[in-house]
């Protein structure tokens, strides 16, 4: 969308590019996550480290770290030191629990941060309330709080067109997953939770039902949706036991079609190949390929968001080690090759 991400890494690469399996030597969240990135080498440690961030904080708009609360204040590269050298810097920091509070030197990971917020209890609640707890497919708790964060950003960027100052900001993975579960309004004013809610009082026909050649998901609210399926199925009231009768007599592709010409909310349950290949996802190109020069062409999520205006290409490969540093600290840094290569030979980048 226009921004020119810089991605700075210690000279051996950070611990996401080992992250299993590693596939040619790149692990597939690496090449998930790090799409669109200009990728550098530097060590924060070193002296003349330090002093080339310090120059590169100069002309950027955002610098956006995710070490423990305190790092950055002990290699003196922190909140203070920097609008010092920028003013109209936005500094976005992202930890487990915050850079305030009792808690915030805790260290955490994306699990911490669901079980923390109450988010594994509800999955244990909303499968089988005597059961086990689970633990989110996804890293959610990592994701959750980088949309946070650039919420965060995105709100700076417009306060410094009014005010021409930069701004801190701190999110917490805790924080962020606790502010996205409706679930606590529910237990504070009511003692359920959302899923109990939706099973209680919510539609009249919710859940999974088996088709012929698969499942589906099907959610009727009473009213006219409702409605609208006692028309399609020429009966007086809605019973399980008719629903299961009807959808079992038809194909997925029967089902979804006939419900969703009625205006009935439905969908076929989809593995990651079927979801691949889900005629609406490709027409909104939800899936790009990616031209690595390691992996070779692969497949990736594509931008979920459309522009009327604005194009949004996320499909150029995540970067080797190292691999912008000629390019990004001769642009911003007017270093030569040879200035670079006597930078790596001396392992400050």
């Amino acid at each position: 969308m226009g921004a020119e991400i810089i991605k700075i890494e210690p000279p051996w690469g950070e611990m996401t590019r080992m992250f299993p399996p590693l596939v040619k030597g790149v692990s597939p969240y690496f090449a998930f996550l790090d799409r669109c990135k200009k990728g550098v080498t530097l060590d924060l440690k070193n002296d003349k480290g330090k002093e080339i961030f310090e120059k590169l904080v100069k002309k950027a708009d955002i610098v956006m770290e995710n070490f423990s609360p305190g790092t950055m204040d002990r290699l003196e590269l922190g909140w203070n030191r920097l609008k010092e050298l920028n003013p109209k810097i936005i500094y976005a920091s992202i930890s487990g629990f915050g850079h305030t509070g009792p808690w915030k030197d805790h260290r955490s990971y994306d699990v911490i941060a669901q079980a923390t917020s109450g988010f594994m209890w509800l999955m244990k609640d909303a499968v089988d309330p005597e059961g086990e707890y689970y633990v989110a497919p996804e890293a959610i708790a990592d994701t959750i709080p980088g949309l946070t964060a650039l919420i965060g950003i995105l709100a700076a960027l417009h306060s410094r067109e009014k005010t021409g100052r930069g701004q801190r900001i701190d999110v917490a993975q805790m924080d962020s997953m606790i502010a996205t579960q409706q679930s606590f309004s529910f237990w504070n004013l009511a003692e359920t939770t959302f899923t109990r809610a939706v099973k209680s009082a919510g539609p009249v026909v919710y859940g999974l039902y088996d088709a012929k050649d698969g499942p589906i998901m099907l959610s009727l609210t009473a009213g006219r949706i409702t409605d609208r399926f006692k028309e399609l199925l020429e009966i007086e009231e809605i019973s399980e036991e008719k629903m299961r009768e009807w959808v079992r007599d038809k194909t997925v592709e029967e089902a979804v079609d006939l419900l969703s010409e009625k205006g009935i909310p439905i969908g076929p349950v989809n593995d990651l190949t079927q979801a691949q290949s889900n005629v609406q996802a490709r027409s909104r190109e939800m899936f790009v390929e990616v031209d690595d020069p390691r992996l070779g062409k692969h497949v990736q999520p594509g931008f979920p968001i459309k522009f009327s205006d604005l194009e949004a290409d996320i499909s150029v490969h995540a970067p080797a080690i190292g691999e912008y540093n000629e390019e990004v600290y001769g642009k911003f840094l007017d270093l030569t090759p040879d200035e670079v290569e006597e930078l790596r030979k001396k392992g400050v980048i």
